[in-house]
């Protein structure tokens, strides 16, 4: 990839970062410190110019720690920046951005400064050899792909991306031709977190029982990885891929992944009620959605539930929504993670010492009516039960397992 379609190589040391949506230059990243972003004369001179997350929409360039608290948030977190920071030799927010930063959630492309964004292009593989690939990199998933392809997903559990065509044969994207897909292995640097990859299919097939909107998932058993389908991407004329704006309520605050959990500064739920209502097209629909969320969240033991598992988008016509749900994973079934729910309910985070009166105060935190909370809360426990019932992923032996224990679990907590 080059600046133009195949000439030069990337610099070793490149001072600026330029973000685009599509083919528009949106703006630069600069390697300063702090981080500083300015927004590109053009995007400012468009009719109606978006902002990116909480960045203000100025001409000039700016170090506010709203640009800090974007970019970063595009990044893999813990063991998997750590693994980057040492195999790529990067360790700042700019320099892990230049090598992993291309494609990156939501709709921009991140390229050193000269660079444009190229023609998508892939290379098909197949899933038996994406499993040899995986099973001879002990260190990350992301390293079956080759080092000038430029994708960065968010997020502290081990993925990568592919794209998934009419002929459902998986792809590899190259430079950074969009994906439509994420794959999750099974997470292997956790001993006492079996079959994780299957406890996400399930957790996430068993919400769209329930009636929650959430990314379409399968699970690949030759991988042993649940696929999870891009809902920041759209099918487009030709075959292709077209790239949404997306936002997490962690890039939309302000705050750093550091920070994601309530109880380290994070947004709480009354904060990420209050940005739904803020940028939310509907509202109330999408206040409606994130209560059940909640509840289900709380009954079926996901404590990792946090600020940056809940996001905006702007998907064709409807204005700026919540997105489907994504990210998961009963944690209450593995020793050594933390009991304890990321979000306070009304002051208390241990779940099973939630009552109705903690329900009541995090109705009113909220803005909503108690009635409805617990209304909410009893139909979401209700329906639990029966999508539980339901059949389990095809060629999954781990998913038959992981659903009789989690069965179990979660009748003793609902």
């Amino acid at each position: 990839m080059t600046a133009a379609a195949g000439q030069a190589a990337f610099p070793d040391q490149p001072y600026r970062l330029d973000v685009f949506f599509n083919e528009e230059l949106v703006g630069s990243v600069h390697d300063t410190s702090p981080l500083s972003f300015e927004y590109s004369s053009e995007w400012l001179a468009r009719r109606e110019p978006a902002q990116l997350a909480a960045i203000t929409l100025a001409p000039g360039r700016s170090d506010a720690p709203a640009v800090q608290a974007f970019f970063e948030n595009l990044l893999p977190e813990g063991d998997l920046r750590r693994y980057l920071a040492v195999s790529r030799k990067a360790s700042t927010v700019f320099g892990l951005l230049f090598e992993t930063a291309g494609d990156t959630a939501g709709g921009f492309v991140i390229l050193p400064a000269g660079f444009k964004p190229e023609a998508p292009r892939y290379e098909p593989t197949s899933w038996e050899a994406l499993a040899r690939r995986l099973a001879g990199k002990s260190a990350s998933a992301i390293d079956i792909r080759s080092r000038e392809t430029r994708i960065s997903l968010a997020g502290a559990q081990d993925k990568t991306s592919i794209a998934i065509f009419a002929d459902g044969v998986p792809q590899l994207a190259r430079g950074t031709s969009p994906s439509s897909h994420i794959l999750k292995p099974d997470i292997k640097r956790l001993p006492d977190v079996w079959h994780s990859a299957a406890n996400e299919t399930l957790l996430m097939l068993t919400a769209a029982r329930c009636g929650l909107p959430t990314a379409e998932v399968f699970y690949e058993p030759h991988t042993r990885a649940c696929v999870v389908k891009r809902f920041d991407r759209v099918p487009q004329g030709g075959g292709g891929l077209g790239r949404l704006v997306q936002y997490d309520l962690c890039q939309l605050s302000g705050v750093v992944s550091d920070r994601k959990y309530e109880k380290e500064g994070g947004p709480g739920l009354a904060q990420c009620a209050q940005l739904v209502r803020q940028y939310s097209s509907a509202p109330a629909p999408d206040l409606m959605n994130l209560l059940r969320w909640v509840f289900f969240n709380l009954y079926t033991g996901n404590n990792d539930s946090h600020a940056k598992n809940l996001s905006v988008y702007q998907p064709p016509g409807q204005g700026v929504r919540l997105t489907p749900f994504y990210d998961l994973m009963c944690t209450r079934v593995y020793p050594g993670l933390s009991g304890d729910f990321a979000f306070a309910i009304g002051g208390e985070t241990r779940p099973g010492n939630v009552t109705q009166a903690h329900v009541r105060q995090m109705a009113a935190d909220l803005g909503i009516g108690p009635a409805f909370a617990l209304a909410t809360a009893k139909d979401i426990a209700e329906k639990i039960p029966g999508a539980l019932e339901g059949p389990p992923p095809p060629c999954c032996p781990p998913c038959r397992m992981a659903r009789k224990r989690w069965r179990a679990a979660c009748r003793h907590w609902c």
